[in-house]
C-alpha cells in the first residue's frame, strides 16, 4: 500500500485545491491518493512516473536538507525536462562533476559558492520550464 503521509497532511489543510491543480487530479482523487489508494490512476508508466516525481518533489521540499532539495530540482530538470548534466553545469558555470556530486548526495564535497550557482540556475530553469509543462 502506497501511503505518502506527508501528502495526507497537505490534504488536511487549505492547500488541497492548490495540490489538486499541481498534481492534475480532482480533489477526491487527491484524497484517495493521500489515503494510499492508487487504483484509480491510469496504468501508463510515464503518467505515474511524472505524478510520483511531482509527489517526491513536494516531499523533498518539505525536508530540512537543503542539499537534498537542490538535488530534487536537478532531478526534475534532468528526468522530466531532459536537460543534460553538461548543460546544467555550463549554465551554472561549474564543473559537471559538481552536478554529479550534488545528485549523488555527495554535496559536502561541493563548495558553497558552487552550490549557490547551481541552485540559482536550477530554480530559474525550473520556473522558466514550468510554463512548458502540460496544463
Amino acid at each position: 500500500l502506497y501511503r505518502p503521509s506527508f501528502l495526507f497532511y497537505l490534504v488536511c489543510t487549505p492547500c488541497t485545491p492548490m495540490l489538486s491543480l499541481y498534481l492534475g487530479l480532482s480533489l477526491d482523487q487527491v484524497e484517495c491518493l493521500a489515503e494510499g489508494n492508487v487504483d484509480f490512476l491510469p496504468d501508463e508508466p510515464l503518467y505515474r512516473y511524472q505524478l510520483f516525481n511531482k509527489i517526491a518533489f513536494l516531499y523533498l521540499c518539505a525536508t530540512d536538507d537543503k542539499d537534498l532539495k537542490l538535488s530534487s530540482f536537478l532531478e526534475v530538470l534532468i528526468s522530466y525536462h531532459g536537460l543534460s548534466k553538461s548543460t546544467l553545469a555550463k549554465m551554472a558555470g561549474v564543473e559537471i562533476m559538481d552536478i554529479e556530486r550534488i545528485l549523488m548526495n555527495s554535496s559536502y564535497e561541493v563548495a558553497e559558492d558552487v552550490k549557490y550557482r547551481v541552485a540559482v540556475t536550477s530554480m530559474a530553469l525550473r520556473f522558466f520550464l514550468k510554463d512548458c509543462e502540460p496544463k
